[in-house]
């Protein structure tokens, strides 16, 4: 099997110089590293010219988002698309041989999510399963899942060429994982995997970043859940979301846009996208977690950070 790394970047030079060459110190021989550049202008495109030629590189003229990785995946030609960020990259260097060793072990399965470790935040996991579980006992297929962090996750091409790609940016894993559960195959989460991830502060303009999420999550609901699901999940997000811009004092004129978009969404959704899944999927695309644990999660997991900083300064 082959492994085709996917990587996105936009003027992300610094992290590059960390990211390139812990990919290439994976032990597996039989990998590919793609990099799809989102029209950087930090010099970039002659530094991985120049130190690592080795490496499939496009440049885009414009900033194409997460979609490009669409376009990565097409130029590649591994058995095994790895999903990743430009700041992160897999913890240890034998990562690319156990994945492999778990699909050529378990035919039934079909993307893999790792662990994703909070560098900048002392290493600390970002605790995005949704279901308490024994992490020192991680079964031989893994636990369940119904998405993955971008920062690593391992799919098979079978998967892509049956479901598509990616769309764009905000909740692109999820939407990707409930194609492909509702299209018959399966996604496991493997803790022992993990993934560094860096966060690099470099791209991440609040506002906007806030307004796309927001508007992506509402989307999702109503692509497909029922209608009264969708109704009841979006206004539950809707509520959320404009109590977590407030929470990270989002620009006012940001706050309306998403204010009124996340409604725009919602019918413009519901006219142009409805894919409803079926009803016995409904449990295996939310592991039977409603959005109001998840919003739970968030606020203590948001305490729990402000708690660990007051005691670090105390």
């Amino acid at each position: 099997m082959k492994v085709s790394v996917i990587i996105i970047t936009h003027n992300r030079l610094e992290d590059l110089k960390r990211t390139i060459p812990a990919f290439l110190s994976q032990t597996y021989e039989n990998k590919e590293i793609i990099l799809i550049d989102n029209a950087s202008n930090d010099g970039t495109p002659d530094w991985i010219k120049e130190e690592y030629p080795q490496v499939k590189y496009m440049w885009l003229p414009d900033n194409f988002d997460i979609r490009a990785i669409n376009i990565g995946i097409e130029l590649s030609d591994g058995n095994i698309i790895w999903r990743t960020d430009d700041d992160s990259y897999p913890e240890d260097q034998d990562t690319f041989k156990k994945i492999v060793d778990i699909f050529n072990q378990n035919e039934d399965i079909h993307v893999i999510a790792t662990e994703d470790v909070e560098v900048r935040q002392g290493y600390r996991v970002w605790e995005w399963y949704p279901i308490n579980v024994d992490k020192s006992k991680v079964p031989e297929k893994g636990f369940p899942s119904n998405v993955f962090p971008g920062t690593g996750a391992a799919i098979r091409r079978t998967v892509y060429d049956k479901i598509g790609g990616f769309w764009e940016f905000g909740f692109e894993e999820l939407d990707f994982c409930t194609r492909a559960i509702v299209a018959g195959f399966n996604v496991r989460y493997f803790p022992n995997i993990r993934t560094l991830h860096w966060a690099s502060p470099g791209g991440r303009q609040s506002g906007p970043r806030w307004v796309k999420v927001s508007k992506q999550f509402v989307r999702y609901q109503w692509r497909y859940f029922p209608f009264m699901m969708a109704l009841s999940r979006s206004m539950q997000i809707y509520f959320f979301q404009l109590t977590v811009a407030a929470m990270q004092r989002i620009p006012f004129s940001a706050f309306m846009e998403g204010a009124f978009g996340m409604i725009a969404t919602m019918f413009g959704t519901y006219r142009d996208e409805r894919a409803v899944v079926p009803k016995d999927k409904i449990k295996d695309i939310t592991l039977g977690v409603t959005i109001g644990k998840n919003q739970r999660t968030y606020f203590a997991d948001v305490i729990k950070k402000k708690l660990n900083k007051w005691f670090k300064k105390s």
